[in-house]
């Protein structure tokens, strides 16, 4: 063997090396590659499941805001139902008055006040129903002296010899007796 040969096996095996070095560096490279491709995804993941959490969360959190701003309108609105309810029945109670059912309207609720009351009473009026109001003690046979000192748009007070109220049987005590339930029943009904 000639030191050519001997040059040239050392090249041949020295290129077999470096080929074999090379493939080994290869295969170190495409794994570190595959697990930084793989930790890059574990990551992305993980920041994308965290984006959707935060998404979640404020989505959950303006759907409640939502919720309860519509809670708080609709609880307005029932609310305004309710005192407009209130005011147009006011008003039409204090047009009662003026008309023909009112005397046999204030006397029912005179008969109602007076019921059970026993001895010397007065009853509370408006100044405009003192004339009724004499008139309905008559026909109910009730012993009570008239103040026409009420401010009211219908109906009467009937309190005792000492100041003590019996009854308060007015629109406006009426309408202040029947606002809960109303209430609760617009409430119903609005849902």
């Amino acid at each position: 063997m000639a030191i050519e040969d001997i040059f040239k096996a050392l090249d041949e095996q020295a290129d077999a090396e470096c080929s074999e070095l090379v493939r080994a560096a290869e295969g170190q490279a495409a794994a570190v590659l595959a697990e930084a491709n793989a930790q890059a995804d574990r990551v992305r993941e993980q920041r994308l499941q965290g984006a959707r959490e935060l998404v979640g969360q404020r989505t959950g959190k303006t759907i409640n805001a939502a919720k309860l701003d519509n809670k708080k309108h609709l609880a307005a609105v029932r609310e305004s139902v309710v005192k407009q309810v209130f005011e147009d029945a006011a008003v039409r109670l204090g047009a009662l008055r003026a008309t023909e059912e009112y005397e046999s309207v204030f006397r029912a609720l005179a008969e109602e006040a007076l019921a059970g009351v026993e001895g010397e009473c007065t009853m509370h009026v408006d100044p405009a129903d003192a004339g009724l109001a004499e008139k309905a003690a008559k026909e109910l046979n009730a012993s009570c002296t008239i103040d026409p000192s009420l401010q009211t748009s219908g109906g009467v007070v009937v309190s005792t010899e000492n100041g003590r109220i019996l009854r308060s049987n007015t629109f406006e005590t009426r309408l202040a007796k029947s606002h809960e339930f109303t209430y609760a029943r617009v409430s119903e009904i609005l849902g």
